[in-house]
């Protein structure tokens, strides 16, 4: 019986290894299991960490971009503001010009006109009064192969004047001036308040 019992023993124990390597087996291959998931996970992590941090980097230079825009806006109403504020005060002064500079402003219109022939001439609201007798005599001088008309009807609430023969019509009015030469006359301002 004691070889029985050895035999028993023997295949007890090689049961016994046999557990114990499939064991070791089974562990071994749990931890790589393991080292591969981990690994998995942490460049899942990465990842992901890489994809939040380019989204927000994004949202921040978008936020930073509508906050750039908004400040340049802001600007650009305060220049504005301040323009509209000159182009204002400017056709307030044109329209309290005196009587010599209107005379001189008419003549110069009229030389720059350069027309001959019948002229009318109509005065804005704003300056009729500053032409008299005697301006209006040397205005006619300067007439060639013509007359010149004023126009007993004025233009409302302007200052300055139009000329006009036949379906020619040149516009001095103040605000037309200014208007025709808003784009030119801002940007020399710009510079000239902004850039001091």
């Amino acid at each position: 019986m004691s070889d029985i019992t050895k035999l028993t023993d023997k295949i007890k124990a090689d049961a016994e290894k046999k557990y114990q390597l499939q064991i070791n087996e089974a562990k071994k291959e749990n931890e790589n299991q393991e080292r591969i998931r981990r690994r998995q996970l942490e460049e899942e992590l990465a990842e992901r960490m890489a994809f939040y941090e380019k989204e927000k980097r994004a949202a921040m230079f978008l936020e930073i971009s509508d906050v750039h825009i908004q400040s340049r806006n802001k600007v650009l109403a305060a220049k504005q503001a301040v323009l509209d504020e000159l182009f204002a005060e400017a056709l307030v002064r044109l329209n309290q010009m005196d009587t010599p500079a209107f005379v001189r402003f008419v003549e110069n219109g009229m030389q720059q006109a350069n027309l001959s022939g019948d002229i009318d001439l109509i005065l804005g609201e704003k300056t009729a009064n500053l032409l008299n007798d005697a301006a209006l005599a040397k205005l006619q001088a300067s007439v060639t192969n013509g007359q010149l008309h004023v126009a007993a009807k004025k233009l409302p609430h302007k200052g300055g004047f139009l000329l006009r023969q036949e379906a020619i019509e040149l516009n001095f009015t103040f605000d037309a001036l200014l208007d025709a030469n808003k784009e030119e006359l801002s940007n020399t301002l710009l510079q000239m308040i902004f850039e001091q």
